[in-house]
């Protein structure tokens, strides 16, 4: 998902930020499907990932200043999850 990021700019339009969003949420859904864990495991990780689509949801939306804050929002709860996941 880091990688979606990487060349992000200043200048994005709100279509720049829904696609974005778009190709996140087919790597969580990707994730999701794949997902083989159990336990408690599994339900943090399926808590994570609903944290990230609350910042997709925005980002999806027509405010470019919401849509720019959820974005670093998503960059931060991303780069956080090293520490909570293997």
């Amino acid at each position: 998902m880091n990688e979606i990021f990487h060349h992000a700019n200043s200048d994005e339009s709100v279509e720049d930020y829904h696609k974005q969003a778009d190709q996140i949420t087919s790597i969580i859904n990707d994730i999701l499907s794949s997902c083989t864990m159990t336990g408690q495991g599994h339900e943090e990780l399926h808590k994570y990932i609903n944290l990230l689509l609350e910042e997709v949801k925005t980002m999806k939306g027509n405010d470019i200043d919401l849509a720019k804050k959820a974005k670093s929002n998503l960059i931060e709860k991303i780069s956080k999850y090293p520490l909570y996941f293997e």
